[in-house]
């Protein structure tokens, strides 16, 4: 097999040692590309000595002393610019010199071709194209090249003067490095390949003798005279580089990525770390053969039974044959050596981290078993807490709810056939609803500790249940699901019944028929029969001229004055109406209801204003997202995995939402527009955030990765990691402490005889069942990372304008203070309980990142929405032992992950010392 000299490229035949067109040789241990000729090392002398300059390019090195036929002499003049200091030594690409650049004052050193070479094209095409490709790398910790030049002919290159020694001298000298300047070193020359690398460079040549440690040092990579851009080398290609240290893929002519320099990389790492080449042959075939075997180099914990295992784990992992189970870039090769923090070095350099990087940081995060123990402690304590606290703070305990929804389904159903519907309908819905005009109507006629406690009788219709019944199938026009006013009542037989929570009749709406029948004598509707129904005695309300017109046609009309039974006293307004006898419209009219189908609600200028916000932000954020988007995969920025598994995450969970809300009927037509409906919607959303994702994640990425650690790795699928499971107990936590001071809130101004809060009303939806439970925890599941990732990005902003940590986390909070809904009497309460609020938020999302203020913010809505009960005989009591059962599962797992594996009671803590 023949290979190509890596000097002047001709085809060195098998069993040769030296190339028959340059002389060049490729034997001692075939470390070097580029070496002095035989003739040539006889007349440099071997002496070098700690502290003078090393070669730059070559793996002989000489003293400024050694200029034995050397092309220039110190003190020449070249280019009008360039003093010559000395030879720094000499090689098949020319030689290299010592010179001081006299028009900018600083030491710099000169690459020249040799003479033989200087009118070689293919010779000269190298040399450009290393000048070329080199200048496209900037970093600490590469070798800068800075222009090119001729003279008389003759083609040179200047690059940066390091005072230093090559990294292969070093290690013949004093064998493996220090553990901890090892890892140092290591992870500098991570940080120049990634820098390369990133630039779409491949350096094909990675090995001790082309890294420097300079005189501080710091390790700088050197010679480019091999790289190219990752595009050249598509497909297979010639055989260049130094056997030693080649990939399997590089030996056998193949295709080249950015791992083929990992592999290399990983070698430079195995000899770094135990002083011995992974791979040592005799003569070139033997070394070539070895290589193309496929053959694994002894452990490195072998050499070195002191090694660090997660080092040996970095350098087994570089060296895999197949390119796919190495690591996808040097940074992350850096993230996984022990010690140190690579995102604050790639930060420091100006780089953006990438995800992989990020994903594998080492941040600490097993909890120490006692640390674990206090925080599952604490969630239970204030799960407890809360379940307690709820028994007064929201409304459900305080008024009569001992009927269901079906019990209260079927008492509309018996109203139904008691006003002369008794045909058996085709389908029926039903549903709940707050009616929080009472509460406003309350807190505007009452500043007293306990005006809510008027509602404890139930006379005021708080909690509504609603009851519709249909002669054909009931399908919303939007596919969503059905409500009262979806689909539109108006298909003859159709009838609409509202209940309050005790099942005493509140609206009725019914449709009459189309076609009236043949004429006949029609009888008087009785109205009693409706007052009845609504628990009314119609002898204390007075009969009064209609003023509201009922939805649909009737022939008879009635209205009543009179006042709603009970501790309100609030004047109430009825109107009824019939057709042909039987009753078409009822209701019960409050002073503050208004007649909406004649008058169009206008809403407050805050209102407007707050909607025009919300339409240019979603514009705003969905065209400057596919911008960004586009501007970052153009750059190679975003994590297009990440972003597709939480855009993948959301489309699920919004399908799956949909599908539980849907009201559902047996035609393929309804079924097959209810799917497309919420797969569109679906869509959107999971588009929407694929879109934001791309265009702001690496945002957060370059500036604040230590936030999303713990967040990449779950979205990575690292459900293990003990970070993940840290942050996912430390964000229920979080979150029940922010619901205990939602609760205190609204419980604390009684104690010291203030005016208090509205109670809490948990969403009417989630007292229907487990289906609309289990609607709700989707919804609160695709929700959380959502809104976590947009307090995220704002604080980010902030951050980005003032420029300190502490003072965007301030200002945030002082934002999200107002963001929240004030809404006692009392500013200063509200204040320091809104204050409290955020500062908790805030903090879990400064101190410990995105995941825990995904959770956090996944426990808040929890709360929200699903009722709490201290009475678990009630009918709803299931949606509170889901809500802790999913919590306590939760916290669970957070807290046996956190651990990863350390046992929480050692085996001597009970025995005597």
């Amino acid at each position: 097999m023949s290979v190509k000299c890596p000097s002047c490229s001709s085809l060195i035949p098998e069993g040769q040692v030296s190339c028959p067109s340059c002389g060049i040789s490729v034997d001692d241990s075939f470390a070097p590309t580029r070496r002095l000729s035989d003739s040539q090392r006889a007349s440099v002398p071997k002496a070098q000595t700690q502290g003078q300059q090393s070669s730059q390019h070559q793996s002989q090195t000489v003293s400024f002393d050694s200029i034995d036929n050397a092309r220039f002499v110190p003190g020449a003049i070249v280019a009008e610019r360039y003093r010559i200091v000395g030879l720094l030594g000499r090689g098949g690409m020319g030689e290299v010199y010592r010179a001081d650049d006299l028009k900018l004052g600083q030491p710099v050193a000169l690459k020249f071709l040799p003479e033989n070479l200087s009118q070689d094209g293919v010779a000269l095409a190298r040399f450009h194209r290393e000048v070329r490709i080199a200048r496209q790398v900037s970093h600490r910790n590469v070798c800068r090249v800075y222009d090119i030049g001729e003279v008389n002919g003759q083609q040179f290159l200047s690059m940066e003067f390091i005072r230093g020694e090559e990294l292969s001298s070093l290690l013949r000298r004093i064998g493996r490095l220090p553990s901890d300047k090892a890892v140092e070193i290591s992870r500098q020359i991570c940080a120049g390949l990634a820098a390369a690398n990133e630039n779409g460079v491949l350096h094909r040549d990675l090995k001790p003798a082309n890294v420097m440690i300079d005189e501080n040092g710091n390790a700088r990579i050197t010679d480019f005279g091999l790289a190219g851009l990752a595009e050249d080398f598509r497909g297979e290609g010639a055989i260049e580089g130094t056997p030693a240290y080649m990939s399997p893929e590089q030996i056998k002519g193949q295709e080249l990525t950015v791992k083929s320099d990992i592999y290399s990389l990983g070698l430079v790492l195995y000899e770094i770390f135990t002083g011995k080449k992974a791979f040592v042959a005799n003569t070139l075939p033997e070394l070539i053969k070895l290589r193309k075997s496929d053959a694994s180099p002894t452990d490195p914990s072998a050499i070195f039974r002191d090694l660090d295992p997660l080092v040996e784990r970095v350098i087994v992992r570089c060296i895999e044959i197949d390119p796919d189970k190495r690591p996808s870039s040097a940074l992350q090769v850096a993230a996984a050596l022990p010690g140190g923090d690579p995102l604050a070095a790639a930060l420091a350099a100006g780089e953006t981290p990438s995800p992989e990087m990020v994903a594998a940081a080492s941040k600490e995060g097993i909890l120490r078993p006692a640390v674990a123990v206090a925080c599952l402690a604490a969630v239970l304590i204030g799960l407890a807490l809360i379940v307690v606290l709820s028994g007064k703070a929201e409304i459900q305990n305080s008024i009569p709810m001992e009927k269901s929804p079906e019990v209260l389904a079927e008492r509309a159903r018996e109203i139904n056939n008691r006003l002369g519907y008794t045909q058996r309908p085709a389908d029926t819905a039903q549903g709940f609803m707050w009616y929080g005009e009472i509460l406003s109507y309350i807190k505007t006629h009452d500043s007293s500790p306990g005006r809510w406690d008027v509602l404890k009788s139930g006379d005021a219709p708080l909690f509504d249940f609603w009851y519709r019944q249909s002669p054909r199938y009931l399908v919303g026009y939007n596919r969503f699901s059905v409500w009262t006013d979806n689909p539109p009542v108006d298909i003859s037989g159709m009838t609409n019944t509202y209940l309050d929570s005790e099942g005493r009749l509140i609206t009725f709406m019914a449709v009459p028929p189309q076609v009236e029948a043949q004429p006949q004598p029609q009888p008087q509707p009785d109205w009693s029969i409706l007052f009845n129904e609504a628990g009314f005695d119609m002898s204390k309300f007075n009969a009064t001229e209609p003023r509201w017109s009922p939805p649909r046609h009737s022939d008879t009309r009635a209205a009543w004055d009179g006042t709603l039974p009970g501790q309100l006293q609030i004047p109430i307004h009825i109107e009824a109406a019939a057709f042909h006898g039987k009753p078409v419209y009822f209701e019960i009219i409050y002073p503050w209801d208004r007649p909406y189908r004649q008058e169009e609600y206008q809403p407050s200028l805050k209102e407007k204003v707050k909607s025009w916000l919300t339409v240019s932000l979603l514009a705003v954020v969905v065209i400057g997202g596919a911008l960004l988007a586009r501007r970052n995969m153009r750059l190679g920025l975003s994590d297009r995995q990440g972003a597709f598994h939480l855009a993948l995450y959301t489309f699920v969970l919004s399908i799956l939402r949909g599908m539980l809300i849907a009201h559902h009927v047996p035609a393929v037509d309804a079924e097959f527009g209810i799917l497309l409906e919420h797969l569109a919607w679906s869509l959107l959303w999971a588009v929407t955030i694929w879109l934001v994702y791309l265009a702001l994640e690496p945002f957060v990425r370059g500036r604040w990765p230590h936030r999303i650690i713990s967040w990449k790795r779950l979205i990575s699928g690292e459900f293990r990691d003990p970070l993940v499971g840290r942050d996912i107990v430390l964000g229920i936590l979080f979150g029940i402490g922010i619901q205990l001071g939602t609760r205190l809130w609204i419980l604390v101004p009684r104690l010291f005889g203030w005016s208090t809060p509205s109670p809490m009303l948990p969403a009417s939806d989630s007292f229907l069942g487990m289906r609309m439970q289990l609607k709700y925890f989707m919804e609160s599941f695709q929700q959380a990372p959502f809104i976590a990732l947009s307090a995220l990005f704002v604080l980010l902003l902030l951050y980005i304008i003032l420029r300190r940590d502490w003072l965007a986390a301030a200002v945030g909070w002082v934002l999200l203070i107002f963001l929240i809904n004030l809404q006692s009497d009392n500013f200063a309460i509200d204040l320091f309980f809104a204050g409290v609020i955020a500062a908790i938020f805030i903090f879990g999302l400064m101190r410990f990142g995105l995941l825990t203020a995904a959770f956090c913010v996944l426990t808040i809505h929890f709360f929200d929405v699903i009722p709490v009960t201290t009475d678990f005989s009630t009918w709803y009591a299931g949606a509170t032992l889901l809500l802790l059962i999913t919590l306590v599962a939760l916290a669970a797992y957070g807290f046996y992950t956190s651990l990863a594996g350390e046992k929480v009671f050692r085996g001597g803590l009970l025995r005597d010392d």
